[in-house]
């Protein structure tokens, strides 16, 4: 074999090589292409179905600050307006706000429509300025999972009451504080 057969051999073995590192690319780059579109789909369905969750429903409630609950010596010292109970504060506010309300069972299920953080609100508040003792302030609270799951359309009203765990009544309630 002379060098001139050898250099033609070598070519066409190079040039083989060549297309198959080529072909080897655009399979990788084609590979990459589809694991990013893939990925693209996870998250819009990760963000189409979860972006209720940047969310919050709250509730607005006009809250007695009353100085009896909140500070009965008038100290307004820090550590005695921490300790008070802004919970009783919520409760009024909600059984002002429905006087029909007036079993034990039902003031309960009234009472569920805020988050147990509504009374951590009210503190903060109250802490930032303490003030505000006496007065009575609109403030958004949190609503419970429940009442924002209802608001968000998560759980369907439309649902038999045994199905869902809030009740007409509590629905009713609902809407009257959405007015």
């Amino acid at each position: 074999m002379n060098n001139g057969e050898r250099n033609t051999l070598i070519r066409a073995g190079l040039s083989r090589r060549h297309r198959g590192d080529r072909v080897f690319r655009l399979a990788g780059l084609a590979d990459i292409c589809v694991a990013l579109a893939f990925l693209a789909l996870l998250f819009g369905s990760i963000f189409t179905k979860g972006y209720t969750a940047f969310r919050q429903t709250v509730v607005l409630l006009e809250v007695h600050l009353d100085p009896g609950i909140i500070d009965p010596l008038g100290s307004r010292d820090v550590r005695a307006l921490s300790r008070a109970d802004y919970g009783v504060l919520i409760k009024t506010t909600l059984r002002d706000a429905f006087p029909q309300v007036t079993t034990r069972r039902h003031k309960r299920e009234l009472y569920a429509l805020v988050s147990s953080g509504a009374a951590f609100e009210v503190r903060h508040r109250v802490l930032e300025d303490p003030g505000i003792v006496g007065r009575t302030l609109a403030l958004w609270v949190p609503a419970s999972d429940d009442v924002d799951m209802i608001v968000k359309d998560v759980i369907p009203r439309a649902v038999a009451p045994a199905v869902r765990r809030l009740s007409d009544r509590q629905l009713a309630w609902i809407d009257t504080l959405a007015d």
